[in-house]
């Protein structure tokens, strides 16, 4: 391919242009030839306008593509944070019926305290019952149940049921004065209440 030599020195971009075709291809310069010239400027022209397309083209597909990336990401960041919810749920829910469980099979063997509390009370000095009444009170320990503690204590129903009340202006406001019935804990869960009287 020839091309002219037109006006090179007073059209910068011309110049460029010729250079960059220069480069790409087999090109030599000839005599000024305006009709030759300008169809090879125009015929540049229409590449570059092609290849503009082609950039858009393609900067569109990066676009919708980079939305559909990040729509996937969200997906994916609510399907873990749901996952992780179920996870925990789940995990609170088994570790709660794991610990109903254990409550409902101390509070099966509660009666058995009950009555040694009733023996004590009829027959405070005997060793046997009181030995008894000791290694129960270690075995319920060692799982980890306690007596909540009533006699003297501040009224609070969440570990008191008040099944009578009095008045006695000589003893504190809202205090348990008496326990029918020793209630119990395991951990910070509460098995059974106490069974109490409540003073003023």
């Amino acid at each position: 391919l020839q091309i002219p030599l037109l006006h090179i020195h007073k059209h910068s971009n011309r110049k460029k242009i010729l250079q960059l075709l220069l480069r790409c291809s087999n090109i030599t310069f000839v005599k000024r030839d305006s009709s030759i010239f300008n169809c090879c400027y125009k015929n540049y022209f229409l590449l570059k306008r092609k290849e503009m397309q082609k950039m858009d083209k393609a900067e569109k597909e990066i676009t919708e593509l980079k939305a559909k990336l990040a729509e996937a990401d969200d997906k994916f960041l609510r399907l873990a944070a749901e996952y992780d919810n179920y996870r925990k749920r789940t995990a609170k829910e088994k570790s709660e019926a794991y610990t109903d469980a254990y409550c409902d099979a101390v509070k099966a063997i509660l009666p058995l305290a009950d009555s040694l509390d009733k023996a004590l009370e009829f027959t405070p000095d005997d060793e046997g019952i009181k030995a008894l009444s000791k290694l129960f009170t270690d075995i319920l320990s060692k799982i980890g149940v306690t007596a909540i503690e009533s006699d003297g204590k501040e009224f609070d129903p969440n570990l008191h049921n008040a099944i009578m009340h009095e008045d006695d202006e000589t003893k504190g406001e809202n205090l348990v004065s008496q326990t029918f019935q020793k209630g119990y804990t395991l951990g910070e869960k509460v098995i059974r209440h106490a069974m109490v009287k409540v003073v003023n």
